[in-house]
């Protein structure tokens, strides 16, 4: 079971890293993969054999191949996230809203070639998403067809109210509790060390948190960013069903949402290095390149931005 939980979380990084690489680049990539493979959360989780690794693996690998499928216009990349979209609802409860990611994707991305693109091309696109979108559904609902036909024998399973806040005395008040423990608990800095992030991770997830959201609602070209609309819907999606907790949220509920977080938290440190390295051009006017435009200072502290940041969370292990 442990070898198993290992190699799920090690595909999960290396998912990661090829999902960073299509929507943004390679040094987001690098940067976020990195950002999950020393994460204390993930890696006591893979340790501890929790199902929400597969969640993540599932969601991640359905959204590289639906981005790439996109993207490059790769009908059978449709079919392979239909795959995996499908393969996750066989974890449990918590992936049941996952779908809902991509159709906001899909909508979304409709939207962008309905502005952007001329009437010709529009048509010719829309004809491919079309035919993707349907291949998609089809291969979700084949593959989840025995989870279907148990959901329609115990529709209790997602009607009930059983563990979540509807079924509590108080819902509204038990709702708010959640969303003060989430934010508390990922989005605000504590050196204590009692959140489920370094307090590095806060720092740099804050900064991309709020500059990326702000540039996803601003909607310069009359639509939604595409890729923010994957990374917010993401984050949005994962978040019910632990804000719809009856319980108090865990590590394990937490772990739902670590992907789009950390993409997020490498944004902002990239934006960080980013003005370090212009800083650095006013000082020093001709530097030398080593890395995606990066100087040898920028370089080295963004090196020794992460190795400390890899420190700070395998030491919460200990």
């Amino acid at each position: 079971m442990l070898e198993f939980s290992i190699s799920i979380w090690a595909l999960a990084v290396v998912g990661c890293y090829f999902l960073g690489k299509e929507i943004f680049d390679n040094k987001l990539a690098l940067i976020s993969s990195f950002l999950l493979s020393v994460s204390s959360l993930n890696i006591f989780l893979s340790a501890a054999g929790d199902k929400n690794l597969l969640v993540n693996f599932a969601l991640i690998f359905a959204l590289y191949f639906l981005w790439s499928g996109l993207k490059y216009n790769h009908t059978f990349n449709f079919f392979l996230s239909g795959i995996f979209l499908g393969a996750g609802f066989y974890v449990g409860r918590n992936y049941l809203l996952a779908p809902l990611v991509a159709v906001f994707i899909l909508y979304n991305y409709w939207r962008y070639i309905k502005v952007d693109f001329s009437l010709s091309k529009y048509e010719e696109t829309k004809a491919d998403l079309v035919r993707g979108f349907v291949l998609l559904l089809l291969t979700t609902v084949i593959a989840s067809l025995p989870v279907g036909f148990y959901l329609w024998q115990n529709p209790e399973f997602i009607l009930g109210t059983d563990g979540s806040v509807f079924g509590t005395t108080a819902p509204f008040a038990q709702f708010l509790d959640n969303l003060k423990w989430v934010v508390s608990n990922i989005f605000l800095v504590n050196f204590s060390g009692d959140n489920f992030v370094s307090w590095p991770v806060s720092i740099f997830l804050a900064i991309g948190f709020i500059k990326e959201f702000v540039h996803w609602v601003k909607r310069k070209h009359g639509h939604f960013s595409v890729a923010h609309t994957l990374i917010f819907s993401w984050l949005f999606v994962m978040l019910v069903p632990i804000l719809l907790s009856a319980n108090k949220p865990s590590a394990t509920n937490v772990s739902l949402v670590l992907p789009p977080l950390l993409i997020l938290t490498a944004r902002g440190i990239w934006w960080f290095i980013d003005k370090l390295n212009k800083w650095g051009h006013l000082v020093y006017p001709r530097p030398h390149k080593h890395w995606d435009g990066l100087d040898a200072g920028p370089l080295l502290a963004l090196i020794a931005l992460l190795l400390s940041i890899a420190v700070l969370e395998i030491s919460r292990l200990v």
